[in-house]
């Protein structure tokens, strides 16, 4: 069994340090049990606006010292996206990290219309990360519209991944898409699928209620975050069943190459 924290929270538009301090009080008081992976919504720390260039930073910066701080403290891995720009280019980049290294990124391959397109440069390449025993896909909030970018594979007797994880922001009047396009992901893939949604009103107006779930392998809702409320909703999952239920229902040697 794995243990998984889903941080659905507020994100104040330009405000690095004022959303820092929150989210530690908020997992200081919600996090009463152990936990594996704890995972954060799309853009974190600065939450979408027209010039959220404005708040990137490089991988040695505050944002990143604060999540080896957390994962340090919970001794956990911790999963999180943020602007970052290196090179002369920015771009939402998802990082996953355990308490004493990186273990691996995500460039947002899909970005949305509007600011992010205007001012990202897109992924080209997922990234599979292997840790706490499974194979885990992280992608950001878009993604999830599109379905190959998502897709599992089944060679040499070993499936791709394990557990989707989709960080979003996603705003009201498109989060029911979002659950039903992410259980979708969970079925046709035969995995588990994250969604951590934020709740409140973005730099740009548009209002977020969250939406945060776990499903199944087969698209069941096994927890779910209240709307408009931040919390931190942490289920475990439990491989073994998503191993029984590949070998009792066999369908990736039919997946399409």
């Amino acid at each position: 069994m794995i243990t998984v924290g889903l941080i659905q929270a507020d994100i104040k538009s330009h405000g690095l340090e004022v959303n820092l301090k929150h989210y530690e009080e908020l997992l200081m008081a919600q996090i009463t049990e152990e936990v594996n992976l704890l995972v954060f919504p799309e853009m974190f720390n600065c939450g979408f606006s027209a010039d959220f260039d404005k708040d990137a930073e490089k991988m040695n910066g505050r944002s990143m010292e604060f999540l080896y701080q957390t994962a340090r403290y919970f001794r956990a891995d911790v999963v999180a996206t943020l602007p970052i720009k290196e090179e002369g280019r920015l771009v939402n980049r998802l990082v996953w990290l355990s308490p004493d290294r990186l273990l691996g990124c995500y460039d947002k391959r899909h970005l949305f219309l509007g600011s992010e397109q205007a001012l990202c440069a897109s992924g080209t390449k997922r990234t599979i990360v292997e840790t706490l025993g499974q194979r885990w896909l992280p992608l950001i909030c878009y993604d999830v519209r599109f379905p190959v970018w998502s897709r599992n594979s089944f060679t040499n007797n070993r499936f791709d991944y394990d557990c989707l994880i989709y960080t979003a922001n996603f705003p009201a009047p498109r989060e029911q898409a979002l659950l039903k396009l992410a259980a979708a992901r969970a079925i046709e893939n035969q995995a588990f699928a994250l969604v951590v949604n934020r709740i409140g009103c973005d730099g740009e107006g548009h209002l977020h209620k969250g939406g945060t779930t776990f499903f199944s392998p087969e698209g069941e809702i096994l927890a779910q975050a209240k709307y408009n409320q931040e919390q931190v909703l942490v289920h475990q999952l439990d491989f073994e069943q998503l191993v029984q239920l590949r070998k009792n229902f066999p369908i990736a040697a039919s997946w399409d190459k």
